[in-house]
């Protein structure tokens, strides 16, 4: 029987028994009232530090650790460990979806964690192969360590049926990187009806003021995670406008949570859609920025005949629910780590002839823990 693989990570799939049956979870819990402390913190994207500490005590023991490539506390737990020489796992940043920063100090500052964390790093997962020359040229990564994983559906525990027959409203939602002044002049004159799902934002009130000579748009704020999908369920299509020249995935789980419900889905042809949308077999793509051709794409969706539809909606349902399942995501994710975790044993990685060294930093950084009024500067 082969040894059973530590692995700790920070990522959030409780939802799933695969998952909780094969790590150990150190989650954040962000306090309800935060104090002067916490509030810096937040303020710099990290709702809960102690994640950082919580995981510098569990990785020494672990065979492999999983961390969020979207949490801004993982990356500085990252750049932490490496200095400690006690901890000599191999390390997977999981969805990593970063924006090039435009401010050469803004890219220096998401060069850095990765940088300092190389001794551990053994793969970082954005979702698009399209995206790893972005990755070695912008991030510093050596392109050996950079192995797209896409990301997958996010409907556990959730029940949702689709009605029989679709309905008419043509569905969309969500803030990040959206472009809803291309989809609205899009419908701006049509019969269709555009339902937008956003709760209560600073976004939400601009996109309300574009629309506000738009008759046919519905700006949906009180929709429950649940009300929404199911909206998207019932959609006649289900809308993804992607901003242009965007150097990232994005809404990813989005679509394929759509097409897991057997939405047609009209996205956008940006790095990310195209892993998941075959054109015209399981979706429809549609140029950046191009309102003229969301109105003839739109048009054509509307105008397909009962059994095309049919049998688009059956092949993206197909796609999601298998390629793209969670299930599936969750158990190569579990597989890469298993992976790693074996070939870092057979290579022997473990602190060497620099130990004293090593020893060194591990002491200057816990100066610097100790001196917490010191460690909002690492960020």
């Amino acid at each position: 029987m082969s040894p059973v693989t530590r692995i700790v990570s920070t990522l959030p799939f409780h939802k799933s028994p695969r998952w909780t049956s094969s790590v150990e979870t150190v989650a954040a819990s962000p306090s309800p009232r935060p104090g002067p402390w916490r509030r810096a913190w937040e303020r710099m994207g990290v709702p809960d530090p102690s994640v950082i500490s919580r995981l510098l005590r569990r990785a020494g023991s672990a065979d492999a650790v999983l961390i969020n490539g979207g949490e801004r506390a993982d990356l500085v737990y990252l750049a932490l460990a490496s200095l400690c020489p006690w901890i000599t796992a191999p390390h997977l940043i999981v969805d990593a979806h970063w924006q090039p920063g435009n401010a050469w100090l803004h890219r220096l500052a998401q060069r850095l964690p990765l940088w300092l964390g190389r001794r551990l790093l053994a793969e970082v997962q954005p979702h698009s192969r399209e995206e790893i020359p972005l990755y070695v040229s912008v991030f510093g990564l050596p392109d050996a360590v950079v192995k797209p994983l896409p990301w997958s559906t996010s409907l556990t525990g959730y029940d949702l049926q689709r009605q029989a027959e679709p309905g008419e409203a043509i569905v969309t939602g969500g803030h990040s990187y959206r472009d809803y002044r291309t989809l609205l002049e899009a419908v701006r004159g049509e019969p269709w009806t555009l339902r937008i799902g956003l709760p209560p934002s600073p976004v939400t009130a601009q996109v309300k003021a574009w629309a506000a000579d738009l008759p046919n748009v519905e700006v949906v704020s009180d929709w429950t995670f649940r009300t929404y999908w199911q909206a998207v369920a019932d959609s006649r299509v289900f809308a993804m406008a992607i901003t242009p020249g965007l150097q990232r995935c994005t809404a990813d789980q989005t679509i394929c949570n759509a097409m897991a419900l057997g939405a047609i889905v009209v996205a956008t042809n940006a790095m990310s859609s195209r892993i998941y949308i075959d054109h015209g077999r399981t979706g429809f793509l549609v140029p950046e920025g191009d309102a003229a051709a969301w109105k003839r794409t739109l048009a054509d969706v509307h105008a397909l005949p009962a059994e095309k539809a049919r049998a688009i909606r059956s092949a993206a349902q197909h796609e999601a629910t298998t390629r793209f399942s969670e299930d599936a995501r969750i158990e190569e994710t579990l597989r890469r780590a298993r992976i790693a975790a074996a070939e870092w044993a057979d290579r022997g990685r473990a602190p060497g002839r620099h130990d004293a060294w090593q020893w060194a930093k591990a002491g200057f950084v816990l100066l610097l823990a100790a001196k917490a009024s010191l460690l909002p500067i690492l960020l």
